[in-house]
């Protein structure tokens, strides 16, 4: 499905940080499709994700801003830290932040580009997660930068999942972490079916790190590239296919 815009406050974009982007965009074109163009993922002739080459391996989640500079000092207010500096492109002006417990996330304010231009359909991100070991901390931190609340998730409400909700809709999820797990946000994204997305991960030279589970809303593993960097996939229930 087509997507021309995103509302303040929501999930807009992911970008992949990798250090070999020849080897992420093989990676990628053999388990999802996608097409490496320059900065961005395509699927089609649609963007789908971005790719930033540098140090390090990880998923980042961006969100719609209608004026990055004052979420810039909303997150700095609150207790945040800013990571990179607000840059302008004519796709779009990004900052990168870090919340008080060490999630890193973005800001996107539109240009040309309003972020993913498909979704709600296979092989295009359909999530957001983060996870941390201070929910108090974070939807307090969340509450104030983008107005959310955590309400009780139906994903896994037995081993503490919650939803956020921003102006009246689910904007993301919040985890609880295990252990000495780190504080991050995670990037899912939906496929047509599990076991053959893993099956081309292995193929590719990736790994699995959880699953396959069975949740309410379909099918899920988490995975790791040949890279590095972590990511999900999930196989929805036909009720919440689009």
């Amino acid at each position: 499905m087509r997507i021309r815009g995103y509302a303040d406050g929501t999930p807009c974009w992911a970008r992949l940080r990798t250090a070999d982007p020849e080897a992420a965009a093989a990676f990628y074109a053999g388990v999802f499709g996608w097409r490496l163009d320059g900065e961005v993922f395509r699927r089609g002739d649609a963007v789908v994700a971005g790719l930033e080459a540098g140090p390090g391996a990880g998923w980042l989640t961006y969100f719609a801003s209608d004026d990055i500079a004052a979420l810039t000092g909303r997150v700095v207010d609150c207790g945040g830290t800013v990571v990179r500096p607000v840059s302008v492109g004519t796709r779009g002006s990004a900052a990168l932040f870090r919340d008080p417990a060490g999630a890193e996330f973005g800001g996107w304010q539109r240009g040309t580009l309003a972020g993913a231009q498909i979704g709600v359909e296979p092989d295009t991100v359909c999530w957001s997660e983060l996870v941390t070991g201070d929910e108090a901390g974070a939807e307090c931190f969340y509450g104030k930068v983008f107005g959310w609340s955590a309400q009780t998730g139906v994903l896994a409400p037995e081993r503490g999942y919650r939803e956020w909700q921003g102006n009246g809709r689910v904007v993301a999820g919040l985890v609880p972490a295990s252990g000495a797990e780190p504080a991050r946000w995670r990037t899912t994204v939906e496929v047509l079916e599990v076991t053959a997305a893993v099956q081309r991960c292995l193929d590719l030279g990736g790994r699995v790190l959880q699953g396959p589970v069975d949740l309410l809303v379909g099918r899920y593993t988490r995975l790791v590239d040949p890279l590095g960097a972590t990511f999900s996939v999930i196989e929805l229930i036909p009720e919440l296919r689009g």
